[in-house]
């Protein structure tokens, strides 16, 4: 047990991407919506929530012109990563192009997928190659009886549920391991007494955790509570989650907003990129900052109202219960997408926990 207790703590801990975003101001980190097609309908999935699922794909000189944009906003320097969303990017025929110019280009490369089009080739070629990748989870895989309830929380049927466990296996099988490997785990209120089962598999099976609250750039409605758990709820969870790596002998997780234990690298450092070519300042927010088809679009959007509004953004300005909270240098006020939504600019983030710890 001594040997898979220290064997598991290198490979759980949530990914450095999450932890104490740089104060540097500045873009960095891009997010690239290549393709809308989805196989899934995952509620609370803000794709799903927008109507937004298969409505085309960008076009690989669109996404490489993106990549040129932004070199140049940053006087000749490419980006350091580029997130690839969808829809699920594993549909977009130009995914392996486009992951070798991102690593021609010395851009760190990380896929989200639901993993269900991967084959034990792609698998293979992406880890040779050592891309980051996001699959999606919801239950422990060798728990009896949660294959329904994984089939519920991506909106099909049992059948394509179990495809996606064993797409999950095609992919370790491959090499893939934390922390090149990681499994999201939307939280959401229908599945939030299986989460600690979820922490406990990816813990004996070397696989990074990603615990992500439901974020929303509109307002918070009576829908958004009737999917997503409050955060006294949260609190409860953390407690338990907390409890599983006692279990293994693990510290307790630093508690940091909105994926649980690790914060949004994206706050005031990244732009988001839909299918169409317009920009936001993250997936989760609705506010328009152009298009990269106007003139000098990057700088547009890093001069928009929203993106200095969270360049001015301290703890003397945040709302409280976050201006006085000692984690604000590495929290910063949680999703800020979904407090624009809600409270506002300056407001604080209104999921968070830790008055509840």
């Amino acid at each position: 047990m001594e040997q898979e207790t220290n064997r598991s703590s290198e490979f759980t801990e949530t990914s450095d991407r999450y932890q104490a975003p740089s104060r540097k101001i500045g873009l960095k980190y891009g997010i690239i919506e290549v393709t809308s097609r989805c196989q899934l309908r995952c509620p609370g999935c803000y794709m799903v929530r927008r109507d937004r699922l298969n409505r085309g794909q960008m076009s690989f000189k669109t996404a490489v012109y993106i990549l040129d944009l932004c070199r140049d906003y940053r006087g000749g320097q490419d980006l350091e990563t580029m997130d690839i969303l969808g829809g699920d990017p594993l549909l977009w025929p130009f995914l392996k192009d486009y992951v070798s110019e991102l690593l021609r280009r010395g851009i760190k490369p990380w896929i989200f997928s639901n993993l269900l089009a991967i084959s034990p080739e792609s698998a293979k070629w992406l880890w040779e190659r050592e891309v980051n990748i996001t699959g999606k989870l919801n239950i422990n895989p060798q728990a009896a009886g949660q294959l329904n309830k994984q089939a519920e929380m991506i909106g099909r049927s049992p059948r394509v549920a179990k495809k996606m466990l064993e797409a999950i296996e095609t992919t370790r099988l491959a090499g893939y391991k934390a922390p090149l490997l990681r499994l999201q785990n939307l939280v959401r209120r229908s599945n939030l007494e299986l989460i600690p089962d979820y922490y406990r598999w990816c813990l004996e099976n070397e696989v990074g955790v990603d615990l992500e609250l439901m974020g929303s750039g509109e307002p918070i409605t009576e829908e958004y509570w009737r999917l997503a758990p409050g955060p006294e709820e949260i609190a409860g969870l953390i407690t338990k989650i907390q409890a599983v790596r006692a279990e293994y002998g693990l510290p307790p997780a630093e508690v940091l907003m909105p994926h649980l234990f690790g914060s949004c690298p994206f706050y005031d450092a990244g732009l988001y990129f839909d299918v169409a070519g317009g920009i936001r300042a993250c997936s989760n927010s609705t506010v328009s900052l152009g298009s990269i088809f106007n003139l000098d679009p990057i700088a547009a959007a890093y001069g928009s109202e929203l993106i200095c509004r969270r360049l001015k953004l301290s703890k003397e300005l945040i709302g409280a219960p976050c201006n006085a909270c000692a984690k604000w240098t590495k929290c910063r006020g949680g999703c800020r997408a979904t407090a624009e939504g809600t409270t506002g600019s300056f407001g604080a983030y209104p999921l968070c926990p830790v008055p509840f710890l």
